[in-house]
């Protein structure tokens, strides 16, 4: 994948944008894990590979009511009661909030 930063081609994080100001860069990613344990596994190898900061899952494999397999080193926002069928997963060095309507 010649367009993503690796260890051999990293990006730098910080940009100018427009105005001069330097900006930061979200790496992010969406996923349909389709309830898979492996594909869940794949993911998170990708994560810490790329240094993700969001990862938006559809179908994400479920453990009981629980999403497993995801590291407590994220952020992991879902909602609702049952089994969860979608996540946000972000850096812990992101502040973020689950807001619900109901």
């Amino acid at each position: 994948m010649d367009g993503w930063p690796t260890a051999k081609n990293k990006v730098n994080d910080k940009h100018r944008n427009r105005s001069g100001d330097f900006t930061t860069r979200l790496k992010c990613l969406q996923i349909n894990l389709q309830h898979s344990r492996l594909a869940t596994d794949n993911l998170l190898k990708i994560m810490e590979e790329e240094d993700t900061d969001i990862v938006c899952i559809q179908e994400p494999y479920n453990i009981g009511n629980k999403i497993g397999g995801l590291p407590r080193s994220r952020t992991v926002l879902t909602s609702g009661e049952g089994k969860k069928r979608a996540a946000i997963v972000i850096n812990k060095h992101i502040d973020a909030i689950l807001i619900t309507f109901g």
